[in-house]
């Protein structure tokens, strides 16, 4: 499938989307009024499939950016990503939206992290994240195949599940949520000194 085939289908899936919330269990599908008088404040609505940051300096791949309007769409991807840290392949983002609601996601596959002699590995991750001006705000995440120095991990599904691991700290399904939008990451990872923040598959609409 080539790239312009493969960005118009996510972008036709997230248009069906937007008709559609996503139902998923408390809290991430929590409802919230939404500001704006019966329209969808799109500042802020990205998507971006890696973020790095490291002392203070922040590096992103396949980032959309934010919707210049509820109207715009934008679309980011890499085949492949590496450096220092570690790598990951089929890095997507997705932003679009359609006057009353707005959504993205962001994915990736075969992520390998080296963080504070720890290695954290997936063979995929994604997240999504909605906003509608009359159903509120929805969204979800799933990391498959997440392993720490080769021990598998689960994850409950539950939003915000933190498992500290001594130099580094993982939080699964991080859902941010405020009356104007949603903010739904994957994976975050933070290291124990604070020098390293990793987000996996980023998802914000509204906000």
């Amino acid at each position: 499938m080539s790239k312009t085939e493969y960005l118009r289908l996510s972008t036709i899936a997230l248009v069906i989307g937007l008709t559609v919330l996503v139902a998923v269990p408390s809290p991430a599908s929590a409802q919230l009024s939404l500001l704006g008088g019966g329209t969808t404040s799109s500042t802020g609505t990205s998507a971006t499939a890696v973020a790095v940051t490291v002392l203070g300096s922040t590096t992103m791949l396949a980032s959309t950016g934010n919707l210049a309007n509820a109207t715009d769409a934008l679309g980011a991807e890499l085949d492949s990503a590496s450096g220092d840290m570690g790598s990951a392949a089929v890095l997507h983002a997705t932003a679009i939206g359609s006057g009353d609601s707005v959504a993205s996601e962001a994915s990736l596959g075969d992520l390998v992290l080296s963080i504070a002699g720890t290695q954290i590995t997936a063979t995929s991750a994604y997240a999504t994240a909605l906003a509608d001006s009359t159903a509120g705000t929805s969204g979800w995440s799933s990391v498959d195949g997440l392993a720490v120095n080769g021990t598998s991990l689960v994850s409950t599904g539950e939003a915000n599940q933190t498992i500290n691991l001594g130099a580094i700290t993982l939080v699964l399904n991080e859902v941010t949520q405020t009356a104007s939008g949603i903010t739904v990451n994957a994976l975050h990872i933070t290291s124990l000194d604070g020098t390293v923040d990793v987000v996996v598959a980023s998802a914000t609409a509204g906000q």
